[in-house]
């Protein structure tokens, strides 16, 4: 094992404590950003309508897996978003026994307003950031997802 570099620590700790407050503010924006699609919405909900927003129908099985979710959680995210109007279930043509969730009209017209605003926002906050810092943030996020992916 190789010896420990307390700078490498340091640095690993202050990481640690950005993602940490990274976190929390992310948790607190997808709580407002549920609020904005509708007040009823809950955060829980939230996430698995961004999805099914970015990238089209899935299965509730599917999302559950998605999300390390148990089906309980799903179903009741799923009821919900339903409930709102904001997804429909249409039959699986794979398996009879399940169903497919897509977000309906309303929803789509919901997320473009909220997806605009939170552009914007981030937009606004990076203003004084050139193109180049934006691009090596995202490039270092993408680098650090891979490595924790693994």
């Amino acid at each position: 094992m190789a010896p420990r570099d307390a700078r490498r620590d340091e640095a690993i700790s202050g990481l640690e404590h950005e993602i940490g407050l990274l976190l929390r503010r992310i948790r607190r924006g997808t709580a407002e950003r549920a609020a904005q699609v509708d007040p009823a919405l809950s955060a829980t909900a939230y996430p698995l309508l961004v999805t099914l927003h970015a990238f089209g129908p899935h299965r509730a099985a599917d999302l559950a897996d998605l999300f390390a979710l148990d089906k309980g959680a799903v179903s009741r995210a799923v009821h919900q978003l339903l409930e709102l109007g904001l997804i429909e279930r249409t039959p699986d043509p794979a398996d009879g026994r399940a169903s497919i969730l897509s977000v309906t009209p309303y929803a789509e017209e919901r997320m473009a307003v909220v997806v605009e605003a939170r552009r914007e926002a981030v937009g606004e906050k990076l203003a004084d950031w050139d193109p180049e810092s934006i691009a090596g943030l995202a490039a270092g996020l993408a680098r650090f997802n891979a490595a924790i992916s693994e």
